[in-house]
């Protein structure tokens, strides 16, 4: 404790103007413990308000003459404590006092007087240290969007203990999941969800419902707009949000993918003009990238390094503080910048990896070379640089518009991006590569494309893990492309439902093994397990072209049968 108050803050009197004030507040506030605060005290020391830096924004914002006198603008009540109170019932006397005067969690409750009887100034407390100091590792957090990403942290979040709310603007799958119903396929996610909304430590909602949250996690997308530039749109509607209840303490964290750059140049100036908080000071900002791969994110999110880069130290402290809850594998990197570009590059390594695989695929089509059987002699016995095998193009929310983020920065698209670029060209490429098979093996048996039937097998991004997920899905841009070239589009997949697949437009068999039967041309366009049928050996009436994209098919056994005309990436029998 401090025996001389005008160490403590800045003291002033009821009758002195809002300027005076604000001029004596910057010229001591290098000369005392708490400079965010003057003590407005009447002759005999008595507490009669506060006026914080936030009181005099607001008076700024609000055109207030700051020749008044700082009454009006000053706190008339603010919340005190007696100096009788034991220092292990501090925190749980300035709850009380704070539910009581409704303020616990208003922004300007930072800073506790401590008073005497006669309601004197004694000493001054500073409630966010004693919250750190006390802080309990299980938080309130709000996380924005409920895709993916966004529902499977916060129910990992929650069945850690931590009280989560998911928010997203769509109110089917809010109202689905607080009835206990995933809108994704994720294994283990049903379960962790049913049970925490039984212990009521998760809801979901399409606004934030509690301003008692300390943490809010943005999950929120960036796609790419019309002209395939980032849109941000998404992002910023959630800061605006954010912007109404955010208060000294908060931590802010980002999940969604975006352009290099975008956290500091962007959401940091935007939330501190709109809240007048400033960052790294008032309320904490990092950007944590999301790394978990799609049917297996319940386990990664335990496992996977947490990847964490701060607008300040004190930042990255916080942050880490509150991901070491949930893996204990943490890297820091050196700032928001490094940390945006981890996600960007472990995507658009990916992507150009594949599109490697791709393009020797579409060179290899010029010699009829099965780029399958190419790819495994030159990584057999081969200690360096294994190459992955081709597909026909690369799906999913992520490596199809993650490569054009890291393609751009916080001012827009880069003139210097290359690599990104092409990756996204070369995969589009591989996936009109099926379509170059269809037309060949309609010249080969000399009928019109219009005059076959299309069975794709595969409407997922992927199979492996298996998924539901439509986004960047292979399947439904053919579908696009060859509705109107071929007689009937049928399709099948070994998770999504018929009549989902009718709804996104397919004509639908339900039995694979009669949709193959009736099929002139089957494409096979995921990797999932099932989608390989022994009706696809069997003899056809009038030929059938069986385009294997995934290598799922045995060749040899194929090509022995009459009709049957196999194709790969690269090859089609002659």
């Amino acid at each position: 404790m401090i025996n001389n108050i005008n160490l403590l803050s800045v003291t002033v009197s009821s009758e002195d103007s809002i300027d005076s004030v604000v001029r004596k507040m910057s010229k001591e506030s290098k000369n005392v413990v708490h400079p965010g605060i003057a003590v407005v005290l009447d002759s005999q020391g008595i507490v009669l308000g506060t006026v914080t830096d936030g009181d005099i924004r607001r008076a700024y914002t609000l055109n207030t003459s700051f020749k008044q006198e700082v009454s009006k603008i000053m706190v008339h009540d603010p919340i005190t404590i007696l100096d009788k109170v034991k220092a292990e019932d501090i925190k749980l006397e300035i709850n009380r006092k704070a539910q009581l005067s409704e303020r616990l969690h208003e922004k300007w409750v930072r800073h506790i007087l401590v008073v005497n009887i006669k309601n004197q100034l004694v000493d001054i407390i500073d409630y966010l240290e004693i919250l750190q100091k006390n802080s309990d590792p299980l938080k309130r957090v709000s996380v924005f969007g409920m895709g993916y990403v966004g529902v499977t942290l916060s129910v990992s979040l929650a069945n850690l203990g931590h009280q989560v709310t998911g928010i997203d603007i769509d109110s089917a799958v809010i109202e689905r999941l607080n009835d206990g119903s995933s809108h994704i396929l994720e294994p283990g996610l049903p379960d962790m969800l049913s049970a925490n909304l039984k212990r009521g430590s998760i809801n979901f909602n399409t606004a934030i419902n509690s301003s008692l949250d300390s943490i809010y996690v943005i999950a929120v997308g960036t796609p790419l707009d019309s002209e395939s530039k980032p849109d941000i749109s998404a992002l910023r509607n959630v800061l605006n949000v954010i912007a109404e209840v955010l208060e000294d303490g908060n931590q802010i964290m980002l999940r969604s993918t975006v352009p290099v750059g975008v956290t500091r140049d962007f959401v940091i100036p935007y939330l501190e003009e709109r809240t007048g908080l400033k960052a790294g000071v008032d309320f904490y900002v990092s950007f944590t990238p999301e790394r978990t791969v799609e049917g297996n994110a319940m386990n990664e999110l335990k496992t996977l390094p947490q990847v964490v880069g701060g607008f300040t130290p004190e930042c990255v402290k916080h942050s880490i503080e509150f991901w070491s809850t949930l893996t204990p594998f943490v890297v820091r990197v050196d700032n928001l910048e490094a940390a945006e570009l981890v996600k960007l590059a472990n995507n658009t390594y990916r992507d150009l990896t594949f599109s490697f695989a791709n393009e020797l695929a579409l060179l290899a089509d010029q010699f009829n070379v099965n780029t399958f059987d190419l790819i495994i002699a030159a990584n057999e016995g081969y200690p360096r640089d294994k190459i992955p095998f081709p597909s026909p193009g690369v799906g999913g929310p992520c490596l199809t518009k993650d490569p054009i983020l890291f393609s751009a920065t916080s001012k827009g698209m880069r003139d210097d991006a290359v690599l990104g670029i092409s990756s996204r060209k070369i995969n589009e490429r591989a996936l009109q590569y099926p379509i170059k098979l269809m037309e060949k093996y309609a010249k080969k048996i000399q009928k019109p494309l219009s005059k076959l039937n299309l069975l794709i097998v595969g409407v997922a991004f992927k199979g492996i893990p298996e998924t539901k997920d439509i986004r960047g899905s292979g399947s439904i841009d053919l579908l696009n492309k060859v509705s109107k070239l071929v007689n009937s589009v049928f399709a099948w997949d070994a998770i999504i439902s018929s009549d989902e697949l009718e709804t996104m437009g397919f004509e639908v068999m339900e039995n694979l093994n009669i949709a193959v039967h009736n099929a002139d041309m089957v494409l096979i366009m995921n990797n999932h397990p099932d989608n390989v049928d022994s009706s696809m050996y069997a003899p056809p009436k009038h030929g059938k072209l069986l385009f294997d994209g995934w290598n799922q098919l045995n060749r040899l056994e194929v090509e022995k049968v009459p009709g049957l005309i196999y194709s790969t990436m690269g090859y089609m029998t002659e």
